[in-house]
């Protein structure tokens, strides 16, 4: 059935019906892919891999944006620096860790969340934005304009230093604050606890982030521009 100008009332009425299905799908489908892409990879060094829920594992480069939902994984003596584009809120993940992402675009920003099942990671969070939540197996810790280290071991057992702000780390069990100097921790099944943070590893400092990216994409009009993002860590 065509859609020409010589159709009857009826083929227009659903031609007319088809294109607004049509066009709305089109909408709608570029809202989800601008929705899903929520981060960037800024740096990587050693083995770390990436895996959509229907892809297979392959190599992170530098540049890479990040969807929602995505899934990585770091080999031995590996780190990747991921920076959220709505903020420049910031991560860096350590050797052996695995790890998933999640966000939303809202109006103030990206509602953020980090998965991660054992690992090591370093997490800023800018008070601008509309908030971050690291899950574990044991917990959850919820942050706002933060900064702090995270250690995940293989039984779900998280520990949390601060090191600027305040991060909330609560399960089931109850809840505790934990600010700078601090020490959170917490197991499957227990309540969290705080005590005095001994000597941290700021392992996070010792790399010096500093990327310049070039970003190709799509404009209104469906051209390709390229446009060129510089980030200092903290800046």
């Amino acid at each position: 059935m065509g859609c020409g100008i010589g159709g009857t009332v009826m083929k227009k009425m659903i031609c007319f019906m088809f294109l607004i299905r049509l066009f709305s799908f089109l909408g709608v489908s570029a809202a989800a892919q601008d929705n899903r892409e929520i981060a960037l990879v800024i740096k990587v060094v050693g083995s770390v891999e990436i895996k959509s829920v229907e892809d297979k594992w392959r190599p992170v480069k530098v540049g890479q944006r990040l969807n929602s939902g995505d899934f990585l994984r770091t080999g031995e003596e590996a780190l990747v620096a991921i920076v959220f584009t709505d903020d420049k809120s910031m991560i860096k993940i350590r050797s052996s860790s695995q790890f998933q992402l999640e966000g939303e675009r809202r109006k103030e920003g990206i509602t953020k969340r980090l998965l991660i099942t054992v690992g090591q990671v370093w997490i800023k969070i800018f008070p601008r934005g509309s908030g971050f939540r690291m899950v574990t197996p044991s917990g959850v810790a919820a942050v706002r304009g933060t900064e702090f280290y995270a250690y995940v071991a293989d039984l779900g057992r998280t520990t949390i230093f601060g090191i600027e702000g305040e991060v909330e780390l609560y399960n089931y069990q109850g809840k505790v604050s934990v600010t700078e100097g601090k020490m959170g921790e917490i197991k499957r099944d227990e309540a969290p606890t705080i005590s005095d943070a001994v000597t941290v590893n700021r392992w996070a400092e010792d790399d010096d982030t500093s990327q310049s990216l070039e970003i190709e994409f799509m404009d209104d009009q469906g051209k390709l521009k390229t446009f060129k993002l510089r980030y200092e860590e903290g800046k």
